[in-house]
């Protein structure tokens, strides 16, 4: 199942350039400030889509003839996983929010109907759509770019970047303030 969100980001070219001229300093050991500020923008869509997927009154059944049985409840909700692409080909970094679908119809560990349940809505016929709702993208954004704007500027107070830091902090303040957004989603068309 995939739910594509295509946002268009203003300003994001002032923490690019930061982020090149920090380049030796943020590989490594000392880097994952991209990764960081993923994870901590993946992690209240995460929270949400588990908290909006619909959970069944019995246990969906497992197995075949005599050895079917019912599994345990919340086998949607378990299966919701945040991971990271280990080789993102064109993009640095990428970070995956959603149902794992499991090996098979039976792993108990996956959710085959994910994807079902997300448009159709099973019995009922009506949507859920429990990942479209737990999609924030103003918050998640800010999420992102408060992250991104700290971790860039630690980085820079410890080299000595004086041009860095100021990204970094200006990023940092605009998303505390709450009055000045140096970020802008828009939906692309």
């Amino acid at each position: 199942m995939s739910v594509k969100v295509i946002t268009k980001v203003i300003g994001l070219a002032e923490m690019q350039n930061s982020l090149i001229e920090l380049g030796s300093e943020i590989a490594g050991k000392n880097g994952g400030l991209l990764k960081n500020a993923l994870f901590a923008a993946g992690r209240p869509v995460k929270e949400r889509m588990i908290a909006n997927a619909p959970e069944s009154k019995n246990g969906s059944w497992i197995g075949k003839g005599a050895n079917r049985h019912r599994g345990q409840k919340g086998r949607l909700k378990r299966s919701i996983k945040m991971f990271r692409e280990k080789n993102p080909r064109r993009l640095s970094e990428i970070v995956y929010v959603g149902p794992m679908l499991g090996k098979s119809r039976d792993d108990p560990n996956g959710a085959w109907y994910a994807a079902i349940v997300e448009f159709q809505g099973g019995k009922g016929g009506v949507g859920a759509g429990y990942a479209r709702r737990a999609l924030h993208p103003d918050e998640d954004l800010q999420t992102f770019t408060r992250s991104l704007g700290t971790g860039i500027e630690r980085v820079a107070r410890k080299v000595g970047n004086k041009n860095a830091q100021a990204v970094g902090a200006r990023v940092r303040n605009a998303n505390q303030k709450g009055t000045q957004r140096l970020f802008d989603w828009r939906p692309s068309t």
